[in-house]
């Protein structure tokens, strides 16, 4: 009996030593040096079921990132446009305001925070990458890059998140999948990894797709999430605070570039720090914003709103006049 018991021990130990081998291959801060067991197959349906099996039943899986609680410490209604939005104090990850906290809707251009988060996992901000002529014929909101040039992954960078340009998504992607499919799965695989499960990327531009069930989705609490850690990245975090970047020619390499930021920043509110605005056809107009004041570090997330900066602004007075923080500017 003495050596049943030996091996039953063995065996439970062996069991929790396989499942903190899986829930920290999940869960360890560093997410994006994470590696996926999805299957190597470039077909995103297929991605995202594998990624929706493994949904949890609260859809709330455990890391550093999330709110501490879904309860938002103010329980009034905000009266903004948006079908869906949070908002949380970064700090103490404290949910603030909620609406509609895990309603799946189209994200837009927000999409680039993704974008993003695994061109820099992906290369070294120096590294070239070439522009393709599908790149820049995919259209809508541009950096303006030309076929054949040669650009380095950190002008990309700002090309994408400060005039929201489709064509910079698109070479990040095509160069550093290896191919665009490998790069969208990387999204989906770094959204899993967040524990973003109500999320879904079809594409590094957030555009619409042919159909609104063929198009990028998330939900105001997987976005804080996705926020919150690309916050703790010093070089996002440089580039969505920048207001304008100029990018010199460079010879047998590319012509100029004069990019502002769409976001406006401290034009829009004192103490903006970026980070995302977009709008289309099936998602209206969405907006990721982060601001800072008197020690607070707010993140607003809006989902399908017809004035996403006048909500925001709105949303700032009232967070930062309950929190007690005077912003110079603002009555």
């Amino acid at each position: 009996m003495n050596w049943m018991k030996t091996g039953a021990i063995f065996l439970g130990l062996g069991l929790i030593g396989v499942g903190g081998i899986l829930f920290s291959k999940f869960y360890q801060p560093n997410v994006l040096g994470v590696v996926s067991p999805l299957v190597d197959d470039t077909e995103t349906v297929t991605a995202k079921r594998i990624i929706f099996d493994r949904k949890t039943i609260d859809n709330f899986p455990p890391n550093t990132f999330f709110p501490k609680t879904l309860t938002p410490k103010f329980s009034e209604s905000l009266d903004v446009s948006a079908q869906a939005y949070a908002v949380m104090e970064r700090h103490g990850r404290e949910l603030l305001f909620s609406k509609n906290l895990t309603q799946e809707l189209p994200i837009a251009s927000v999409a680039k925070i993704m974008t993003t988060l695994v061109a820099l996992e992906k290369s070294r901000l120096d590294q070239e990458l070439k522009v393709s002529s599908a790149a820049v014929s995919i259209g809508e909101a541009q950096m303006g890059l030309t076929s054949g040039e040669s650009v380095a992954v950190e002008d990309l960078l700002y090309g994408l998140m400060l005039p929201s340009g489709n064509d910079a998504a698109e070479t990040l992607a095509e160069g550093l999948g290896p191919g665009r499919s490998a790069f969208i799965q990387s999204m989906n695989e770094t959204a899993r990894c967040l524990g973003m499960l109500d999320t879904f990327f079809y594409n590094p531009t957030g555009l619409d797709g042919e159909t609104r069930d063929k198009t990028t989705f998330s939900t105001p609490l997987d976005l804080l999430s996705l926020t919150n850690y690309a916050l703790t990245n010093p070089t996002f975090a440089q580039v969505v605070a920048t207001y304008y970047k100029e990018i010199p020619y460079l010879e047998d390499k590319h012509k100029a570039f004069y990019l502002y930021n769409i976001l406006q920043l401290e034009r829009s509110y004192p103490g903006i720090k970026g980070v995302k605005p977009g709008v289309t056809d099936f998602a209206g107009e969405t907006l990721v914003s982060y601001a800072e004041n008197g020690g607070k570090q707010i993140i607003i997330i809006l989902l399908n709103t017809q004035h996403s900066l006048d909500d925001a602004v709105k949303i700032y007075d009232v967070i930062f006049n309950k929190l007690g923080v005077k912003v110079s500017g603002r009555s």
